[in-house]
């Protein structure tokens, strides 16, 4: 028989494996397609104004900042993930409508399954342990938080550069010229690409340095590698160029202690306590039933001593065990272990402290490792048993991410699992409030307010320092909406909702940069309405000052100010509130209140407005409004002046004189 007759029924066969892996991994994740954009995916896709249109602008923007912006924070800079989000978003024109965003992470997914049994092979495991391998992968549940969860496409598109990379670079050193340099001139390219898609898939370079030093005895490829480190470490050193011009004109990020307890620990406390969450890791990877989108504060505590915490040191021990039988056993198996905790340390929180303590996303690559060991595990039976096993456990997997698939269709099926996998996390209960919140904000409010209350009672107990002001701001705000819903509950609730906004106040002035100036200006707001709804005599007017003065360009707090005066009689201050909101924010709705105000007889000569073109226009001529324009133009230049705006306070006194024709004396210095 000719070779070409001998290759073709494993040609065919390789082939028949391929087509049955994707079909067990659509099967496996058939019901994603109807998920929403729950919890990240909304500001990521639906809120990122970069992605809905394909303009030079928007690529620009993509480039040159960073991956949360605006909206927040966080030290990342992906880039190619946030192209691809444009691409389901402009040029497929999937939009707003969710179902496209998990076709192409279903397939980036799928890619990646025969990535790793063309990967198994390559390294010299059987067909049937490269199969089982890539089976027992492809459908297990912790995998879910990667390829249903649509912002999970980082860690798709990372791990789809890893795996290519490896296997590129084992073509490279197997081939001769010219054909080696192609695949050179590949591993370079995917290692471009998947450090701009993911900041981790940087460890593509460690992870072939590991292969090397593994099996260098029967390789000896220190040329190779070295040629091959170079073609890695160039791309690589451009993206970190291009992230340190970014992150350079961006505000530094800080990881808060709600997120990452480990952030606040001492070093070997800190350390101790991610060996122990990788001992939860490995208890996740080995059984997936109770999984979870948040483990916040405080679901894991550090130094944890509990008998979760207790058990997630035998695991690291038995882990350990495991390892050395495998170097002394089994080099290929090893290997994969080994290379899954490099691919793993930068999200082990071992090196420095990351955004989070524990996220079931960090294992999308080293569940590989996992899979391939009990694969292998398997190959020493008999080969029905081994049939009749891997079927029962690849069954069993896939029914666990089927379900679990169904808790990613909104924030509250994802919210109410997370309750139940993580009840000592506050953000479970939040997301949980706010997915009932969003479902139906007035027959789920006692709901909403009872997982509120639940989240806080979790965070009560930390310093200010510590604390997370947001939580406390939206608490308060459902107890508003009780308050406007229900009469008899009204006060209670409204004196409860001024209590949150003023511990969520305190904990943002505690917290040096933890509130941008909107949203201070925004917590003052609500408390101002809330004392002025109890009846408060000063703290209204105080508090809308002091918004005012956080952030004068919004107009509600104009508005919020003049009404405060009204309540004390005060109708020509609350005109002149209202006149300098009008001259900051040119405010049409603002404009219109100022003139009903002199309409309502603040204005007894009439004069105040006159007809223009069919519309009414305040008419500078009228004593009052003069006067009016005046007061005000000296309040915006003592604002202007106090903000550190010397040259706006200078271009509202020429306005002032110039065009209010007031007298220079009458604005004074703006001290």
């Amino acid at each position: 028989m000719k070779s070409g007759e001998q290759s073709r029924p494993i040609a065919q066969l390789h082939l028949l494996t391929a087509f049955g892996l994707c079909l067990l991994t659509l099967a496996a994740y058939s019901n994603s397609f109807t998920a929403g954009f729950a919890m990240d995916n909304r500001g990521l896709i639906l809120q990122d104004a970069r992605i809905h249109a394909v303009t030079s602008e928007t690529l620009d923007q993509i480039v040159s900042h960073t991956y949360w912006w605006p909206y927040g924070e966080s030290g990342l800079y992906r880039p190619l993930t946030t192209l691809t989000y444009l691409f389901n978003y402009a040029v497929l024109g999937n939009g707003e409508s969710p179902a496209g965003y998990h076709w192409l992470n279903f397939l980036l997914h799928a890619g990646n399954v025969l990535l790793l049994y063309r990967l198994a092979l390559q390294l010299g495991a059987p067909w049937r342990l490269s199969a089982a391998t890539a089976a027992l992968w492809a459908v297990h549940p912790v995998l879910t938080e990667s390829v249903t969860n649509i912002a999970g496409r980082a860690d798709l598109l990372a791990g789809m550069a890893t795996l290519s990379g490896l296997l590129f670079y084992l073509h490279f050193t197997e081939s001769s010229a010219p054909r080696r340099w192609v695949w050179l001139a590949a591993l370079s390219v995917v290692t471009l690409a998947g450090a701009f898609a993911k900041e981790s898939a940087v460890t593509v370079v460690g992870v072939i340095v590991l292969y090397e030093v593994c099996f260098w005895q029967q390789r000896r490829k220190g040329r190779d590698l070295l040629l091959a480190s170079l073609a890695m470490l160039l791309p690589i050193q451009a993206m970190l160029f291009q992230r340190a011009s970014v992150l350079w004109s961006s505000p530094a990020a800080k990881f808060p202690f709600y997120d990452n307890p480990l952030v606040g620990a001492g070093f070997w406390e800190s350390r101790l306590t991610a060996l122990q969450v990788m001992g939860r890791y490995l208890g996740l990877l080995i059984w997936p039933a109770t999984l979870s989108s948040d483990y916040s504060w405080s679901q894991i505590r550090v130094a944890d001593t509990s008998a979760a915490g207790l058990l997630a040191w035998f695991a690291i021990a038995a882990g350990a065990g495991g390892c050395f039988y495998l170097l002394r056993r089994q080099r290929t198996l090893f290997f994969a272990v080994a290379a899954a905790f490099v691919v793993f340390l930068p999200t082990a929180n071992l090196l420095f402290p990351i955004g989070t303590i524990m996220a079931e996303r960090f294992l999308y690559l080293p569940a590989m490792a996992v899979a391939a060991c009990v694969a292998a595990a398997l190959l020493r039976l008999p080969g029905r048993a081994f049939v009749a096993l891997a079927a029962v456990l690849v069954v069993a997997c896939s029914a666990r991410t089927w379900a679990r698939n169904a808790d990613w269709q909104s924030d509250l099926t994802l919210g109410a699992a997370a309750v139940q996998a993580s009840p000592a996390s506050f953000k479970s209960h939040k997301l949980l409030a706010y997915g009932l919140h969003e479902a139906d904000a007035r027959g789920n409010l006692d709901r909403v307010i009872e997982e509120t209350e639940a989240s806080l009672r979790v965070l009560d107990p930390l310093p200010d320092a510590r604390n997370n002001a947001d939580s406390y701001q939206r608490a308060g705000g459902y107890y508003m909406e009780r308050a406007e819903a229900s009469p008899a509950a009204g006060p209670a609730s409204a004196r409860r909702a001024l209590e949150l906004f003023q511990r969520a106040r305190k904990i943002a002035l505690t917290q040096p940069g933890a509130a941008s100036a909107p949203a201070m200006a925004e917590l003052l707001l609500r408390i101002s309405e809330v004392q002025r709804r109890l009846g408060d005599v000063s703290g209204p007017l105080e508090t809308a000052l002091a918004a005012r003065r956080v952030e004068p360009a919004n107009p509600a707090l104009h508005r919020q100010l003049a009404a405060v005066l009204l309540d004390q009689g005060r109708a020509d201050d609350a005109a002149v509130a209202l006149m300098q909101g009008v001259l900051f924010t040119a405010d049409t709705p603002l404009r219109n209140e100022l003139l009903r105000l002199y309409q309502n007889g603040l204005d007894p000569s009439g004069c105040a407005t006159m007809p223009i073109q069919g519309n009414t226009a305040l008419n500078p001529d009228c004593p009052i409004v003069h006067r009016h324009l005046c007061v005000a133009a000296t309040g915006i230049i003592r604002m202007r002046v106090e903000s550190g705006r010397q040259d706006l306070a200078e271009t509202m006194r020429q306005n002032a004189v110039q065009q209010f024709h007031c007298s220079p004396e009458s604005l004074g210095d703006g001290r």
